[in-house]
């Protein structure tokens, strides 16, 4: 008998993207990566850009589907840059390891509030701490 996926425990892409949904208002609101962060580009973005969020939860979406074993590809937004790399989307962002880790704060946080089992939530939250260094790659010396 072949265990499930991570996709297919989480629920499928609906129940992903409900977390998904919930995880981007919950950054939003943020005092270190919200809208009243410090970080310039980020302040840019809410200021000037905040209509892609929308965007941003549908490729999320998307990547935490790839990444969980799911029949969904996510598609960069950087040209010839579809892999599940984040440094080619992030790098300019200047994100420090403050605010990635507040970031990973507010998904266990979300993970919790839809009732994630255990393994589950370790197996995301662990997926998306593999990714930090590509993340944070733009404030790394």
């Amino acid at each position: 008998m072949t265990e499930k996926s991570l996709y297919e425990r989480l629920g499928g892409i609906y129940n992903i993207a409900a977390v998904v949904d919930h995880f981007g208002d919950a950054l939003v609101k943020d005092p270190i990566v919200g809208e009243n962060t410090n970080n310039a580009y980020m302040k840019d973005w809410y200021e000037n850009h905040s209509w892609r969020g929308a965007g941003f939860k549908v490729l999320t979406t998307l990547w935490v589907c790839e990444k969980a074993g799911g029949p969904y590809r996510y598609i960069s937004t950087e040209p010839n840059r579809d892999s599940l790399d984040l440094e080619p989307t992030h790098y300019d962002m200047k994100l420090t390891e403050e605010e990635f880790d507040a970031a990973g704060k507010l998904l266990a946080e979300t993970l919790d509030h839809f009732e994630v089992p255990n393994r589950e939530k370790n197996e995301v939250l662990d997926a998306f701490m593999d990714h930090k260094e590509e993340v944070i790659s733009g404030t790394i010396k």
